[in-house]
């Protein structure tokens, strides 16, 4: 007779069995939900740090007002109080500038000699301490119509000059609220407003420049070009860019190619020179001289954008070469220097040998040419103010500068200078982070470092504070600001990682990863009912 089975004993061993797969059943889903999917999760997110989107946002509304201290040096206080009034007037609705009008009574130690306008500038500088961006309107009781304009920062008058002419020389030849306002409005709106020719002839800003000077002989045995060209580069060039070593760093290198004939055939033109004949090159044609000598010049080897300067020497076969305008005239009075400028490239200057030497020289026998070294620096210098943003002074009637100090520039003309790159610096980074934001914004994926959130956000701050440097009257600050905004931004929005993941995107990681995940999520989300029923049935019976 068998033994009789006790039905408790049953069910408490069916007891314990659930029990025990209720606990797996758990083991399961909290190891696989809750901590194999966030693991998943965290290890297949894209890195975003967190951006100022809102105050990148705001930069739309940021006025950016450059404050112009001007200091009026007047004989009279009456006098003062007319000329403060007019040009109060002239400059009440500019939309760049905030125009701040300071009047002081000229001191009665000057005398007559110190008003001769040769001694203009060591006067203001002796007795008006301006800063970079200020400006002195100082009245002279000299005996004289002209107006002069000082080399420092000062503008020198006779008592019958008005406020209109004085609000003109600013306008045009300081200020430039124009020049500034068109650079602005073509960045921001490229489709709507189109560059004058000042900002397409302008390099666009950079924190450094490449100044290139290359010496070309076609025919190296018959021409000689007798010319140190490290002494002239070290005698002008450097002290002249020395000036502007706020605005950027530049760096000067020179070379000679040798055997780089023209690419086009100057035509030949009879006159009653010495020769007999000249050649003519067409203005038509001088674009076609870049590219060729683009290829061998070298420029391509720096990071930074080059400005070149080229002294092509004409051999005797193709001289005296002239350059001719498009109505047929000749461009230059000069017989042995002709030059035409490239826009945002640099400069050509062509350097013929004298008529005597040609004529001279047998066929066997080697010319030499001197250049007029003053004359070729100068043409040199002159361009690469145009290059870097620093236009002639337009003429008006009765206003002249000083007389110049050799090949050095206006300290009112590197203050002009610092305004339009701070505009336009400041433009730029301005853009480029919204273009950036806005990129961000739409795609998801793209990955956003520490080192580009830092950049980003030390970019909006930097904009901000060269905004507010530029509202206090402090151009300088303002602009060193700027350029440092316009390399974060730069800088952010060319790094290589924001586009680590942008060709795998969130379908294709669940494409990848559900097939390997579903088999075994099916079996633990389908035990989550049996759990849900099992601890349902222990809360009834309780």
């Amino acid at each position: 007779m068998g033994e009789e089975v006790d039905d408790t004993t049953i069910d408490y061993d069916t007891a314990i069995d659930e029990k025990y797969r209720i606990y797996a059943s758990i083991s399961f889903a909290v190891l696989l939900l809750g901590i194999g999917v966030p693991l998943w999760w965290h290890t297949t997110a894209v890195q975003r740090v967190s951006l100022p989107y809102a105050g990148i946002d705001g930069l739309s509304n940021l006025d950016v007002k450059i404050k112009i201290k001007l200091v009026l040096a007047i004989l009279s206080e009456r006098r003062a109080e007319k000329l403060t009034r007019e040009l109060t007037e002239a400059f009440e609705n500019t939309a760049i500038y905030k125009v701040e009008i300071v009047s002081r009574i000229i001191p009665v130690n000057l005398t007559e000699h110190d008003f001769k306008y040769t001694n203009m500038d060591k006067v203001a500088a002796s007795n008006f301490n301006l800063d970079i961006g200020e400006l002195l309107l100082m009245e002279t009781n000299a005996i004289f119509e002209l107006i002069y304009v000082g080399w420092e920062r000062g503008i020198y008058f006779s008592p019958q000059t008005n406020g209109s002419t004085l609000a003109q020389i600013l306008s045009e030849w300081m200020l430039r609220e124009k020049s500034l306002i068109l650079t602005k409005n073509a960045l921001a709106e490229p489709t709507l407003y189109s560059l004058d020719v000042e900002n397409r002839r302008r390099f666009p800003a950079s924190p450094a420049y490449d100044v290139l000077i290359t010496v070309v002989n076609p025919n190296p045995e018959k021409l000689k070009v007798d010319w140190d060209l490290r002494k002239m580069a070290e005698k002008y060039v450097e002290p002249f860019l020395s000036k502007l070593s706020i605005s950027s760093n530049f760096s000067v290198k020179s070379q000679w190619l040798y055997l780089l004939p023209l690419e086009v055939n100057p035509k030949r033109v009879p006159d009653s020179s010495l020769l007999g004949r000249h050649f003519a090159l067409p203005e038509d044609v001088l674009p076609q001289l870049i590219t060729p000598l683009e290829k061998k010049l070298a420029s391509q080897v720096s990071l930074h954008p080059t400005i070149n300067f080229v002294i092509y020497a004409v051999p005797c076969d193709n001289a005296p070469l002239h350059i001719y305008t498009r109505s047929g005239h000749r461009s230059k009075s000069n017989v042995n220097v002709e030059a035409f400028l490239s826009p945002r490239w640099g400069g050509v200057v062509f350097i013929n040998p004298s008529l005597e030497a040609c004529a001279d020289a047998k066929s066997n026998e080697s010319v030499t040419i001197v250049p007029e070294e003053i004359t070729v620096i100068g043409t040199f210098l002159a361009q690469l103010k145009l290059l870097l943003g620093i236009p002639e002074p337009k003429p008006l009637h009765n206003v002249l500068t000083l007389p110049p100090s050799e090949f050095k520039l206006y300290n009112w003309e590197v203050d002009a200078l610092l305004r339009i790159r701070t505009i336009e610096q400041l433009t730029s980074a301005k853009l480029t982070l919204q273009s950036l934001a806005r990129l961000l914004k739409e795609i998801g994926n793209i990955v956003i470092t520490d080192v580009v959130g830092d950049r980003i956000k030390t970019a909006l701050r930097l904009v901000e504070n060269s905004a507010e440097r530029l509202a206090a009257g402090d151009l300088r600050q303002g602009f060193l600001l700027s350029k440092e905004a316009f390399v974060a931004a730069e800088a952010a929005f060319s790094d290589p990682t924001l586009l680590a993941l942008l060709y795998f995107p969130e379908d294709q990681k669940y494409a990848v990863y559900i097939p390997l995940f579903l088999p075994a999520m099916i079996p633990v989300l389908l035990s989550l009912k049996n759990i849900y029923k099992h601890y349902s049935l222990r809360k009834v019976n309780a």
